[in-house]
């Protein structure tokens, strides 16, 4: 018989103040997996992580962990560990008994307290700084104290809010891959909630964009990035061109509707421009200069709004320079509007 999932929300609803917050949610992890709730501020990421660690009672559906209905049971009694944007750790405490503060309440016997600490702070590379007090750390260092102490009692799921957009980027890119190679490491299943695009798709292994209080699409990383479902996937993730098939021209014509295609799909035509390409002129409106590409701002016929990315080392064209362009077939997905 195959485990069961590591969790499982079925149809969860939930109403706040006359307003529907969660419409219907369905969500099936699978057992040492990482899921990311990705979305704009409102859509109800954070509420469904407080519904699934029981910090929020739903209106209708279930919640079970690893076969268990846990929809009823307090927090306290799910098994789970959660790590909040805030670490919340204790100050007057040592790091090692930050980190044994769910084991000792639990009632576990010392020299078992003992050596998982020991086990976690040789994990997150703080075994030297074991004595210290939250406020001789660094902000890297606290968010690795409070996954430690989070992942100490051994939870089914662990539970992560926005746990890396306090640090700056020099301390968050690292952290957020020393914590994916520890989650491996440990087969640890994870809800994470997030609205950086990057973070989820480098950390889980299915993103679920929500809006609205539902899940507009729900799949691995290179899935989303390459064929979203919906113009509102396609728009929220920015990573696409679109251009509107009612005034496209032939073999793309459609009565509604709009082509999308990834931004790196659009390059400048040349001799090398496959056939079936779908060629067009745009007018340079504006160019970036950016660490990793330039961005060229694009109006298309019908004042479409197009991007171009291009090297960072390559001249930048200047406004109102005409570019002849296409889009390979193999890139564009008609989407109904």
């Amino acid at each position: 018989m195959a485990n069961p999932s590591a969790l499982l929300v079925h149809q969860a609803r939930l109403n706040l103040g006359g307003r529907a917050i969660l419409q219907g949610i369905d969500v099936d992890l699978a057992p040492g997996q990482v899921l990311a709730l990705l979305g704009g501020s409102g859509c109800g990421k954070t509420t469904l992580l407080r519904a699934i660690a029981g910090l929020q009672p739903l209106d209708g559906g279930s919640v079970a962990l690893a076969g268990r209905d846990v929809t009823t049971l307090p927090t306290a009694q799910r098994g789970i560990g959660v790590v909040f944007q805030s670490y919340a750790l204790f100050p007057n405490l040592s790091l090692a008994d930050n980190i044994g503060f769910g084991l000792q309440a639990r009632g576990d016997a010392a020299p078992q307290q003992q050596a998982r600490v020991a086990e976690l702070l040789q994990l997150i590379g703080l075994a030297e700084h074991a004595a210290k007090r939250p406020a001789q750390l660094s902000g890297g260092q606290r968010q690795r104290v409070a996954l430690a102490r989070a992942l100490a009692p051994r939870p089914s799921l662990l539970l992560l809010d926005e746990p890396f957009s306090a640090l700056d980027e020099s301390f968050r890119v690292p952290l957020r891959r020393s914590f994916r190679q520890l989650q491996r490491a440990l087969g640890q299943s994870c809800v994470l909630v997030t609205h950086d695009r990057d973070e989820a798709f480098e950390l889980a292994d299915q993103v679920a964009v929500m809006a609205d209080g539902r899940i507009e699409q729900c799949s691995p990383p290179i899935e989303l990035w390459q064929r979203p479902r919906s113009l509102r996937v396609a728009d929220f993730l920015g990573a696409f061109n679109r251009l509107d098939a009612h005034t496209a021209p032939a073999p793309w014509q459609r009565d509604g509707g709009c082509w999308i295609a990834p931004l790196a799909a659009l390059q400048e035509a040349g001799a090398g421009t496959p056939t079936d390409a779908w060629r067009l002129d745009a007018r340079v409106r504006a160019a970036h200069p950016g660490r990793t590409h330039t961005s060229v701002e694009l109006l298309a016929p019908g004042e479409q709004v197009l991007t171009l990315n291009l090297p960072p080392d390559a001249p930048a064209p200047t406004a109102g320079t005409v570019l002849s362009l296409a889009l390979p077939a193999t890139a564009l997905q008609w989407l109904p509007g």
